[in-house]
């Protein structure tokens, strides 16, 4: 890591990868609990009375974990280089399919090249953290 890369500012890029996850999981939990078809208000009041409030709270749980993300990302961005902070959001893939596998009521399957896919990503964010701190100056007009 950059010596001039504090700590505070990465922990604000993981936990912006950690709830931009939250949020994709809560959302597909919910929306795939819910009856809703389409954004018709009469059809969302049926699902209301009809006790789908889990659901709606956990799309609702999703999209407030959405927002915070993105405020810990542009307090993130003032600081932390774009070639540290963007291959930290690759995580969020390792984290949703991790969540997916191990989450009841989400039931994804396990797959030995998704697993692959997995392992490649933390090697690309691994060399990227850790590359990071060597740099090259470019020299203009050579």
């Amino acid at each position: 890591m950059s010596p001039s890369i504090r700590f505070t500012d990465m922990a604000l890029v993981a936990l912006s990868v950690v709830l931009v996850s939250t949020a994709q999981l809560s959302m597909k939990w919910g929306m795939s609990l819910l009856p809703v078809e389409g954004l018709d208000p009469d059809v969302i009041g049926i699902a209301l009375s009809g006790g789908a409030w889990p659901p709606l709270l956990a799309v609702g749980a999703g999209l407030g974990c959405y927002a915070l993300s993105m405020l810990c990302w542009v307090l993130a961005l003032r600081a932390v280089p774009l070639g540290v902070a963007y291959p930290f959001l690759s995580l969020s893939y390792v984290l949703v399919y991790v969540g997916s596998l191990c989450l009841p009521g989400l039931a994804d399957t396990f797959s030995w090249l998704k697993l692959a896919g997995i392992a490649l990503i933390m090697t690309g964010v691994a060399i990227t953290f850790y590359g990071g701190s060597k740099t090259v100056h470019r020299t203009s007009g050579t």
